[in-house]
């Protein structure tokens, strides 16, 4: 899916509304009428024809404006591919009102984008609620509607940045090899099209079918608003009645797409040959569309077929070591779509042996026996994806475009009653059904084609009005408490404590949509001499941890991570091992008592241990032409100077591959029995906890687990490097991507790191593209779809991290190499403007308090303040330090750190294609 910064013209306002309509839009106040409520989902409409879906939650401290615009690629006639993509860009470039809408919301702090898929277009804001930024967000939207700027001068330098974003999809030989496969088996639906569209009609429309195109579906009838967060309902309504309501009605009546593609006449096969350090085969059937009674069966049908590890692809070709990866998936379509299925195979596996196995287990779908075990499994992870939806409500108002795209919001919840009520009998249906021969098209790098005469005939569209007419949903409670997202609150509710052996702990209990809850357990092990030259080990030590204990295996902590609703990662590097945890009240005594057992019994079993090793072989192996992995990891060995064997040292792939020939179950028990112990560990706990019960967990579980090597916390260094530039040649890549660093002699306590922060903000880490760097590359000379910098802080040691990045097409190295050494050499030589600079702090300021509306970055931030041994006061105190910072100060720090001459740049990509 395409995720996307978007934008528009001045002249346009005249064309599309007129005069008087504009002045009227902001006066003829119009309250919109309510049409139906579902489970605290309330919906209403304009006389426009605007429909507006309010979705209130008092636990958060947040508010998101989401519009959804009921057109994307489906709706592009001949010569319009990739226009609605094209469009959602230029949305961002002003409106009449709005001259700048990215530096706007890049100074609100705003968390911004503008999506395109298929079925719709949207643009979100998420910010801190208050009913300043609010009235914002309505007036902006309001007015990007009708009075966007299209103008050509903007559309020129557009071209090259989509272009850019069209060439990044192209280094992935696995996603072409996905839109070859549907562009063969769609003969005429528009589906069968990527949504970025081709790059001869990119780079060709003319500004006035693009001014058309937004004129006739940019319109209130043809929009859905919705409001999500913390606000008050009834000044909401008034506001959208103002910013929205004197906005008329158009007078054209849209004529919806009426194509439908015609049952599949034979098996078809694509091959794909580009450049590559994996294969993959693809497969993809003509299923139904998302308001067909079948989908919901056919997602349980895919989660049978891949699970991890008891799905029957899974079983024949990575536990048959033939494939490393299986995955599949179905879009949420307003008309019949597609599934897709897929594997990756490594370049030492046998393409012929994995790609038969994958079809003759595909031929065997129709006739497949399915057992109450498999539907009950497929069930229970998809009632944990609907339940997590859900109750996250800002994510919840951005999953619902795609709902909203095929075809009404209140289908979410018809897909969640039909999973409750679906049986055996539905998915061995849809088994018969939709699976066969005839119906697939499937590709690969190296074919082997086949022929099959049956024809399968997917269900037309329902229709969804029908449908959904009258549905009332389930009765719901409706969350009426509220949480301030302030320091001062957060400090006053968190209570801390430490177990018998040293580890540390933090429980916020606050208000969360379905009693949600999230958890970091980080745990400190070894030293700096211990774990030196362990390499992967601590890595793939952590990753084996979830692959089954002494009383369960892997596929039955899966299921049951699916049964509570709770997802569960965990991570290792070096002195770390890292934990996060998403669960609710209800499942949390039983998600904490599995992690117990995960943490405390892994099995170490050695068939899921070499499964485990071709998966982590075949990420790197398919790394090795990769431009932006290339950059990153050359970077990282010119910079991070550590000895080979040193826990920080930084591995090659090369050196990767070869260390991870090595490495048997036992050096991974070993390791475990060595150095696991929560001693130095520390964990933050957020949301809708029981402080007991959590508490009692910690006592009984983690207070005598003890690591037998002592644990001292590794230095991190400060290596004065000298600035180089070196390409990478990756033959066959349309995009390139730029990397550099630069080491910083500062730790983030040091007078001069807050102005150096800044600084950043300024060049090329502030929000939203606004700062110069992104302004220069993306805005002004449309070299690039994404660049900027970022300043990697250390608290404890002298040894931070300033870096710059960029993607581009190949052929602009030398071009964007002048012109990002020109930003950073003009700012250094006559510093930033102090309205700039205003502006710049504003927004970072702005950013830390939409942040703290996030329990998931609440439990980051008082398990890294935990790990610093920082007070909560210090998250104020350094805000406060950058208030008082003086234009002067930021000039000074970064003339004084950032030194053209010592960034280690690398540039990765294809540079001898002419």
């Amino acid at each position: 899916m395409k995720k996307i910064y978007s934008l528009l013209t001045c002249f346009i306002c005249f064309l599309f509304v007129s005069n008087a309509q504009v002045k009227n839009k902001n006066t003829a106040a119009t309250v919109p009428s309510l049409v139906t409520s579902v489970e605290g989902v309330s919906e209403y409409r304009l006389p426009n024809g605007l429909q507006i879906l309010l979705i209130p939650d008092a636990s958060q401290t947040n508010v998101i404006v989401n519009i959804v615009y009921h057109v994307g690629s489906r709706h592009e006639g001949y010569g319009e591919t990739g226009m609605a993509h094209l469009l959602e860009h230029m949305l961002f470039k002003g409106s009449k009102k709005f001259s700048s809408i990215k530096q706007t919301i890049a100074d609100k702090g705003a968390s911004a984008n503008g999506t395109t898929w298929y079925d719709r277009t949207n643009y979100f804001e998420i910010l801190p609620a208050t009913d300043s930024n609010l009235v914002w967000a309505l007036d902006m939207e309001s007015d990007r509607m009708v009075n966007s700027l299209m103008r050509n001068e903007d559309l020129q330098k557009e071209f090259s940045v989509v272009r850019n974003e069209f060439e990044a999809g192209e280094n992935d030989p696995g996603g072409i090899l996905t839109e070859r496969i549907l562009s063969s088996m769609y003969l005429w639906h528009n589906y069968g099209k990527s949504t970025i569209g081709s790059k001869e009609d990119i780079e060709r429309v003319p500004i006035d079918n693009l001014r058309a195109f937004y004129k006739k579906y940019y319109q209130p009838d043809n929009a859905t608003l919705i409001v999500g967060g913390k606000f008050d309902e009834k000044k909401t309504l008034a506001w959208i009645g103002k910013y929205f309501g004197g906005i008329p009605k158009p007078e054209r009546v849209l004529q919806a797409p009426y194509t439908v593609e015609p049952p599949q006449d034979g098996e078809r096969f694509v091959e794909l040959r580009r450049n590559g350090d994996m294969q993959y085969v693809g497969m993809a059937y003509h299923t139904p569309a998302y308001s067909d009674k079948d989908y919901v069966a056919n997602d349980a049908v895919i989660e049978i077929l891949t699970n991890n590890p008891s799905g029957v692809f899974y079983k024949a070709l990575v536990d048959t070591k033939r494939a490393t990866k299986v995955s599949g998936w179905s879009q949420q379509l307003y008309d019949p779509g597609f599934t897709y299925f897929s594997c990756d195979v490594p370049l030492d596996k046998n393409l012929d042996s994995a790609k038969n196995a994958f079809i003759a287990s595909a031929d065997g779908i129709p006739s497949l026996s399915i057992t109450e075990a498999d539907l009950e499994r497929a069930k229970n992870t998809l009632s944990k994806q609907v339940f997590n939806t859900q109750n996250n409500t800002i994510g919840f108002c951005v999953a619902l475009i795609e709902i909203i795209g095929a075809g009404d919001w209140r289908l979410f919840y018809i897909y969640r009653d039909r999973l409750e009520k679906l049986t055996l009998a539905d998915v061995q249906a849809v088994l018969k059904k939709y699976y066969l021969p005839s119906n697939r098209t499937y590709g690969v790098f190296i074919p082997d084609r086949s022929a099959e005469k049956n024809r399968v005939t997917v269900n037309d569209r329902p229709d969804i009005a029908t449908l959904v007419k009258g549905y009332k949903g389930k009765a719901v409670t409706a969350q009426t408490e509220s949480f301030e997202a302030s320091i001062e609150n957060i400090k006053k509710n968190t209570e801390y404590g430490t177990l018998a052996n040293g580890m540390r702990y933090a429980l916020l209990k606050k208000p969360a949509k379905g009693d949600k809850i999230r958890i970091q357990i980080t745990l400190k092990i070894g030293s700096e001499q211990s774990l030196t030259g362990k390499g992967l080990i601590p890595e793939l030590t952590a990753r084996m941890l979830r692959n089954g204990t002494t009383s369960k295996s892997k596929k039955e902590i899966n299921d049951l991570l699916d049964k509570l609703k709770t997802n569960l990662s965990i991570y290792g590097h070096g002195p770390s091992v890292v934990i996060n945890v998403s669960t609710d009240k209800e499942n949390a005594d039983a998600a904490l008592n599995l992690l117990a057992d995960i943490l405390l019994h892994p099995a170490f079993d050695k068939e899921e241990f070499d499964k485990m090793m071709l998966e982590v072989k075949g990420e790197y192996e398919s790394n090795q032409s990769d431009p932006q992995y290339l950059a990153s990891n050359a970077v990282n060995k010119k910079t991070a100077l550590y000895p080979k064997g040193h826990p920080y040292y930084p591995n090659s792939i090369s050196e990767a591959l070869e260390a991870l020939q090595k490495v048997t179950p036992e050096d991974l028990r070993n390791f475990y029995q060595d150095f696991y112990g929560s001693s130095h560990g520390y964990a933050a706990f957020v949301g809708a906890i029981d402080k007991k019960a959590i508490t009692a967990f910690l006592e009984r579980n983690l207070a005598a687990f003890n690591s037998r090597q002592p644990y001292t916390e590794i230095e991190e260094k400060y290596f004065d490097v000298k600035g180089s530039l070196e390409a990478i040649d990756v033959p066959d890549k349309k995009n390139a991507v730029c990397a550099g660093a630069i080491n910083i002699p500062l730790k983030e306590s040091a007078v001069d790191f807050p102005a150096l922060e800044m600084a950043n903000e300024l060049l090329g880490g502030g929000a939203f593209l606004s700062s110069r760097i992104p302004q220069r590359l993306r805005e002004t000379d449309g070299m690039s779809y994404g660049a900027g910098s970022y300043l990697v802080p250390n608290y404890k040691y002298p040894a931070s991290t300033w870096g710059v990045y960029a993607i581009f097409n190949p052929a602009y190295k030398n071009r964007l190499d002048s012109a990002l050494h020109e930003e950073i050499s003009k700012a250094i030589a006559s510093g930033f403007k102090e309205d700039e600079f205003k502006r710049s702090r504003e927004s970072w300021l702005q950013q830390r308090r939409t942040n703290l509306g996030f329990d998931n970055y609440l439990s980051y931030l008082l398990s890294s303040f935990m790990r610093d041994e920082k007070d909560l006061n210090y998250f104020t105190d350094y805000e406060n330090r950058i208030k008082k910072l003086t234009l002067g100060d930021v000039n000074a720090a970064l003339k004084k750190y950032i030194d053209p001459k010592k960034i280690t740049l690398i540039y990765a990509g294809d540079f001898n294609k002419k």
